[in-house]
C-alpha cells in the first residue's frame, strides 16, 4: 500500500510538471514599442511662404506629413514645404513604431509673405497724330493693379499702360499708383507739359540772389571754418549776404579773414560748407543752372546742382568781373537743389584772400 501512494505521488508530480510546461505566457505588453510624434516648424525668409520642418519624434519607423494645403503627403524625415498663398495651415505628423504603435501631432502655422512695395516708374510720348495725346508706358515693378490720374479732372484709368488725350495745352500732374500682391501701395507724381517743350524756358525761382537772410547785411550760414586758430580774427568765415551784387540790392559773398603770417598767427584757411536752395513742382527733364559769378583765387568753390541723384559740380575758376557760369543736370521726381559748394578741407599754408560773389541765378528747362 505504501508503494502505491509513493508511485501515485511521483505520477502527480510528473504530471504537474508536464502541465506547467505546456502553458504559454503572453509577453506582448512588454515588447510593444511606443511612438511619440513631435516636430518643429520654422518659417523661412525672404518669402515667408516656405516652412522648414524638423522631426523630433521618438521610435518612428514610418512617418507621414500632411501640410494642410491639399498637397501630396510627404514621407521625408525633415521636409521643406512652400505654400502657394499666405494663410493659416494645420500640419499633421503621423508616425508608427516598429510594432505598429501610432502617434499623431498637429500644429498650426501661419505664413505671411514680407511686404512687397511696388517700384513706380513710367515714360510717355506724344502721339504723332495729336500733340495733346500722350501714350504712357508703365515700367513699374512688383505691381499687380494700377491707377492713373491725369490731373485734368478726367476719369481715373486702371489700364497698365494707357493713352490719354488732354482737352487743352498746359501743365498737368500725372499720378500713377500701383498695388502689390501684399496690398502695399506706392505712388509717383510728375508734372508734365502738354504738348512737350520745344525750346528752353526759364523757371521762376524765389531767391535768385541767394539771400540767406534779408535782416542783416552779413549773415553767417551756421558753419565754422575747419580750423579756427587766429586769435585776432572774429573766428568766422564763409557764405554771407553781400551789399555789392551785380544787380539789385543784395547778392551772395564768400569771405574769410585775411591772415598776416608776419604776426605769428596761424592760418585759418580750411573751409567745408555749402549754400543751396530747393525748387519744387518741376517737371522731369533736362535743366541748366546759370548764375553770374565774380571770383578770384577760389580753390574748392563749385556750382552744385542735384535733381534726384548724384551732385553735379562745376568749378567756378577765376574771372575778372561778373561772368555767367552754368551747369547742366537732370531732374527726376519734380525737385531740384541748386547752389554753391566750398570744399577746401585742408589748410595749405598760404595767405588766402579769396574773392567770390554770386548773383542773379537762373534755372532753365530744356527740350
Amino acid at each position: 500500500m505504501k508503494r502505491l501512494f509513493t508511485g501515485l505521488g511521483i505520477c502527480l508530480m510528473v504530471t504537474g510538471v508536464i502541465v506547467s510546461c505546456k502553458k504559454e505566457i503572453d509577453t506582448s505588453p512588454y515588447l510593444r514599442v511606443v511612438a511619440v510624434s513631435d516636430f518643429t516648424a520654422v518659417i523661412q525668409a525672404p518669402d515667408n511662404l516656405t516652412v522648414k520642418f524638423s522631426n523630433k519624434s521618438k521610435n518612428a519607423k514610418e512617418l507621414t506629413w500632411d501640410f494642410g494645403d491639399n498637397s501630396p503627403v510627404s514621407n521625408e524625415t525633415d521636409p521643406t514645404h512652400t505654400y502657394a498663398a499666405p494663410g493659416p495651415y494645420t500640419i499633421t505628423l503621423t508616425i508608427k513604431s516598429a510594432t505598429g504603435n501610432e502617434s499623431v501631432k498637429t500644429m498650426q502655422v501661419t505664413t505671411k509673405p514680407v511686404d512687397i512695395i511696388p517700384e513706380i516708374n513710367f515714360t510717355y510720348a506724344e502721339d504723332p497724330a495729336n500733340p495733346l495725346k500722350l501714350n504712357f508706358t508703365n515700367q513699374s515693378k512688383n505691381g499687380i493693379s494700377f491707377s492713373w490720374d491725369f490731373g485734368d479732372g478726367s476719369a481715373v484709368s486702371t489700364e497698365e499702360s494707357p493713352s490719354h488725350a488732354f482737352a487743352v495745352a498746359g501743365r498737368y500732374n500725372i499720378t500713377l499708383t500701383a498695388k502689390s500682391t501684399t496690398d502695399n501701395e506706392n505712388t509717383r507724381m510728375i508734372n508734365i507739359r502738354v504738348p512737350k517743350l520745344t525750346a528752353p524756358e526759364m523757371i521762376t525761382i524765389a531767391n535768385p540772389s541767394f539771400e540767406l537772410d534779408p535782416k542783416d547785411s552779413y549773415v553767417v550760414t551756421g558753419w565754422d571754418p575747419v580750423k579756427v586758430s587766429y586769435p585776432g580774427s572774429p573766428g568766422w568765415g564763409g557764405f554771407f549776404i553781400a551789399e555789392r551784387p551785380k544787380t539789385g540790392t543784395r547778392g551772395l559773398l564768400f569771405w574769410t579773414p585775411s591772415v598776416d603770417p608776419g604776426n605769428g598767427h596761424k592760418y585759418e584757411l580750411a573751409y567745408v560748407g555749402s549754400v543751396t536752395q530747393t525748387i519744387t513742382g518741376l517737371e522731369d527733364g533736362k535743366y541748366t543752372f546759370k548764375v553770374w559769378i565774380n571770383s578770384q583765387d577760389m580753390e574748392g568753390m563749385s556750382l552744385i546742382a542735384n535733381g534726384g541723384g548724384a551732385d553735379v559740380k562745376k568749378a567756378v575758376g577765376n574771372n575778372n568781373g561778373y561772368t555767367q557760369l552754368s551747369v547742366d543736370f537732370n531732374v527726376t521726381g519734380g525737385k531740384a537743389k541748386i547752389g554753391f559748394l566750398m570744399d577746401r578741407p585742408n589748410d595749405i599754408g598760404d595767405n588766402w584772400s579769396p574773392n567770390f560773389e554770386a548773383d542773379d541765378a537762373e534755372l532753365w528747362i530744356n527740350p
